[in-house]
């Protein structure tokens, strides 16, 4: 048998794709290696994949807990609100009644005041005329003893003669 060009050209295409095989054999493996290859990076990649997963449930966990508690806050903080506004309304009503309880004192004090003092003023008026009456009177009984001292010591001295 003679060996012909074109099993030669077969022969060599053939070497040529059994090395290609064993090229691409060696690369899948190196790929399938899960320390180095591209196994270890979806290995990885699953591993990140499922602790995020995990960080992401518990995410949701915690924020719905905080917002579970921002909404009890919110409604404690409205309720607050409600009690401060009517304090405040109630405050504000007593302040008024009060300025109008003080001003109807002030108002009171000021006519019994003024009432006291038309009296005193009265009854100095009163003082004063009686005073003067007093005197008047004094002045009288005065001129009187002097007119009745001095008919007394004309008769004094009459008899003395």
């Amino acid at each position: 048998m003679a060996i012909q060009p074109t099993d030669i050209a077969i022969f060599l295409v053939s070497f040529a794709a059994c090395i290609y095989c064993f090229v691409l054999s060696k690369r899948l493996k190196a790929l399938q290696n899960t320390k180095d290859g591209l196994g270890a990076t979806i290995t990885a990649l699953s591993t990140s994949i499922a602790q995020m997963s995990s960080t992401t449930q518990d995410t949701r966990v915690r924020v719905e807990s905080m917002a579970t508690r921002l909404a009890h806050l919110i409604s404690e903080a409205d309720k607050t609100c409600r009690k401060l506004e009517e304090t405040i309304a109630s405050v504000d009503s007593a302040k008024a009644s009060a300025t109008d309880e003080v001003h109807t004192a002030q108002m009171d004090l000021y006519v019994m005041m003024r009432t006291v003092l038309d009296q005193s003023k009265e009854r100095v008026a009163e003082m004063t005329g009686i005073m003067r009456q007093m005197r008047a009177m004094s002045d009288e009984a005065s001129a009187s003893l002097d007119t009745a001292s001095g008919g007394l010591g004309l008769l004094t001295r009459s008899r003395s003669s």
